[in-house]
């Protein structure tokens, strides 16, 4: 099937999030490398020791520790620990941001971009059993956190939901369903996959990703005449 060939082309690895993700800070001199070398060191020890300890029991003096700078120095780029999450959160929206803006070229069927849009969204830091646990959890927490998480899904919806609208008006995708819930069924897609896989030390993520999208696109494809409405007979 042409799902599982544009599928089996794609690999979940560290570069595919650096590939299709911009850097958090974009730099050009000498001091502004070293300020973004400094943010990614403490995103990154954060990310571990979430996944190591939870978010909750990681404190930043932890964060700071791990990775190598003065505990002051953490609140010149995150104003609170919290923030290290948004940081996360924003990373996942310029994913989103980045397939859209494919879609929107028109070089690309959606199937093919939706497609490497899942594999992209499960990779770094998700493609660890730890951290997918980590993050799943988190994101049902307590406040602050289940807020900025809801923040980040309504916006994720949004950027899905604008995507689905140009491949219906394209014929690509079915029109009888509404943009919205076939992108919260995207994203449903998403989470239920990926908390399945951290369940099961025997699942290998990209099959489970695979198969997953296999079955969404078989649902959501546009079909010539499958979804016409009947016509009313003459009297």
């Amino acid at each position: 099937m042409v799902i599982y060939d544009c599928w089996s082309s794609m690999t979940l690895h560290r570069h595919t999030l650096a590939a299709l993700c911009p850097p958090l800070v974009v730099t050009t001199g000498r001091r502004e490398r070293r300020k973004a070398d400094i943010r990614s060191r403490l995103f990154r020890a954060a990310l571990e020791l979430f996944a190591l300890r939870g978010f909750t029991a990681t404190t930043v003096e932890d964060v700071t520790r791990a990775a190598d700078v003065a505990k002051g120095t953490f609140f010149n780029y995150f104003p609170t620990k919290e923030h290290l999450l948004t940081a996360f959160g924003e990373m996942r929206l310029d994913i989103l941001r980045t397939a859209r803006s494919e879609v929107q070229l028109g070089k690309k069927p959606a199937r093919e971009v939706l497609c490497r849009l899942l594999s992209a969204l499960a990779a770094e830091p998700w493609e660890t059993r730890a951290m997918a646990r980590c993050l799943l959890a988190n994101g049902l927490g307590g406040e602050p956190v289940a807020s900025l998480a809801a923040k980040t899904m309504a916006e994720a919806r949004h950027i899905l939901s604008s995507i689905v609208t140009i491949s219906q008006r394209r014929g690509e995708i079915r029109s009888d369903w509404s943009a919205d819930d076939i992108a919260g069924l995207f994203q449903q897609l998403f989470f239920g996959t990926m908390y399945r896989w951290t369940l099961d030390p025997h699942l290998k993520l990209t099959r489970c990703l695979g198969t997953a999208f296999a079955l969404f696109w078989a649902g959501v494809e546009a079909r010539p005449g499958q979804f016409k409405r009947p016509q009313k007979r003459s009297s």
